[in-house]
């Protein structure tokens, strides 16, 4: 039996933007942010993610959903079946005794789903208050035994905006759950700051990648990305080369450690190349980078889950804001420009010349492509044989 779930009244309706959106950083913070949401929740919780391991720092988070379960809030969790595998069984039948309910995204052992994934990490409360970004519920990434936390970030959006997202990810929850739509009032932004991107190619969706493209053919003065895995595809090397020529000041950041060795090392296969473009590098070398954020002209930034490679284009489930709202976006100039500051800048001498690590970078950029064809083949197979 569906289940219909009730609108919850909006912050401050009489505004076209209640509350401006908030850059929100990886570590203990992000943690405690969102155990506040939670327990700030009256109606319903939207909560899916990539990776969720039940440890000393997420255990509280788990304990405010329980809670929050127990109160008559009604809890959906939807984690990824590869990036949360191992997640205890032990707490999921805790939480579904409580009354919250949980599924997971194309479990491992369903053969005809390998390859797709669930990479959005995305936290909804009451369609009021959400949350998202890259970051992941885990120890490892928010407060590591060594280090500091992985250079990752999520905005939090409130007010009228945050029901864009939710018209977004309705459909993952009404394949799970079986719900009905929350109804709600026709109120939206006339501002219109914010625009949800979604990426799932079986889905043919790819609005991530053709906004990463419009906006690199619409910039003037700067560009600013901080990546992981980055292995971009030509055609946004063609626009990167192209903005470069035309006076577009390029800045990547990327990180000199990494969590997937491998992928760090095709990426760097592009260092020489970007440098020929008078394209400059930074690498951050404080700790892991796992952040997906970019800034065009100062004036629009996008993040969200999506990295710019073709796992993310063709086999991930992804989802990013488009924001435009300008008090953010001088946030964002100035969390950049501090890790700017902060960083390597690369440049030749950086770059170790010799034939046998060009070879070495090259045979491994290649094998990184040929890996993600591989996956791209297996869902185009599975999605045509569905059709």
């Amino acid at each position: 039996m569906e289940k219909t779930l009730r609108s919850p009244p909006y912050i401050n309706k009489d505004t076209d933007m209640s509350i401006e959106p908030k850059l929100v950083k990886n570590g203990p913070n992000f943690i405690d942010l969102s155990i506040k949401l939670i327990e700030e929740a009256k109606f319903y919780i939207f909560l899916h993610t990539y990776i969720f391991t039940y440890d000393d720092i997420t255990k509280p988070v788990i304990d405010s959903l329980i809670n929050a379960s127990k109160k008559g809030v009604k809890v959906y969790l939807i984690f990824d079946g590869f990036g949360s595998l191992g997640f205890p069984e032990s707490i999921i039948k805790k939480l579904r005794t409580q009354g919250a309910q949980f599924s997971y995204f194309k479990p491992l052992f369903k053969v005809q789903n390998f390859g797709r994934r669930l990479h959005e990490k995305v936290m909804l409360i009451d369609t009021d208050k959400v949350l998202v970004g890259g970051i992941n519920y885990s120890q490892e990434f928010n407060h590591p035994l060594k280090g500091i936390p992985w250079l990752d970030y999520a905005v939090l959006i409130e007010g009228v905006e945050s029901y864009k997202v939710y018209n977004k990810i309705y459909p993952l929850y009404k394949k799970h759950f079986k719900l009905n739509r929350i109804s709600h009032s026709p109120l939206v932004s006339k501002e219109n700051q914010i625009k949800v991107l979604h990426n799932d190619w079986a889905k043919h969706k790819q609005e991530i990648y053709k906004s990463f493209i419009r906006q690199i053919k619409q910039s003037h003065n700067e560009i600013i990305i901080l990546a992981t895995y980055f292995i971009p595809g030509k055609k946004l090397l063609k626009e990167l080369r192209k903005a470069s020529k035309r006076g577009v000041k390029i800045k990547l950041i990327f990180g000199k450690f990494s969590d997937h060795r491998l992928v760090t090392l095709s990426s760097q296969y592009l260092y020489e190349w970007y440098l020929k473009q008078n394209i400059e590098i930074y690498e951050w070398d404080k700790s892991i980078v796992h952040g997906k954020i970019a800034l065009f002209d100062s004036q629009i930034s996008s993040i969200g889950s999506y990295n710019h490679n073709y796992i993310s284009r063709y086999g991930n489930v992804e989802l990013n804001l488009e924001i435009y709202n300008q008090t953010f976006n001088q946030d964002v100039k100035k969390e950049l420009d501090y890790i700017l500051q902060s960083s390597i800048l690369i440049d030749k001498t950086r770059i170790p010349n010799s034939l046998m690590h060009k070879l070495i970078l090259k045979l491994i950029f290649s094998l990184t492509n040929i890996i993600a064809f591989l996956s791209v083949i297996i869902l185009y197979r599975q999605n045509h044989s569905k059709s």
